[in-house]
């Protein structure tokens, strides 16, 4: 796995189907003018592919590649600058864009407020990989 992402830049992992309307509710209970970020996990690429390997047992590994590269790799050209230049930003200045503000899933449970969160190793061991394994 190859992206212009530094190998220990922490990007949040979230499975929207079945996390998502928890934490848009969780949120709704706070008081007004925060900011949130969602995420089950947040880890680097290079977690993330650890855990998807030892989940799968497909031995792989992730490899930072520059924004050039990126593109170069993805055969629609346009798609590989956008989606590259949102894998750089992971590292600089952050996913978060270096707001230091944003409040996460346990910042509410720390209020009190029930936020439920898939992990990622628990998406990772409920999904489905035979469609990806069977390439």
């Amino acid at each position: 796995m190859s992206f212009p992402t530094a190998p220990n830049a922490s990007v949040p992992h979230l499975a929207v189907n079945a996390d998502m309307g928890n934490f848009v509710y969780a949120v709704s209970q706070m008081p007004p003018g925060k900011s949130y970020m969602a995420a089950g996990t947040e880890c680097s690429w290079s977690e993330f592919i650890r855990l998807w390997s030892k989940e799968t047992g497909v031995p792989a590994a992730y490899k930072e590649v520059t924004l050039e590269q990126f593109i170069e790799m993805v055969p629609d050209k346009e798609f590989g600058a956008e989606a590259g230049d949102m894998f750089a930003y992971s590292s600089d200045p952050g996913y978060d864009g270096g707001d230091e503000t944003l409040l996460r899933a346990e910042d509410i449970r720390k209020a009190g407020i029930d936020c439920p969160m898939t992990s990622l190793e628990e998406y990772m061991k409920e999904e489905d990989w035979s469609a990806i394994l069977g390439q």
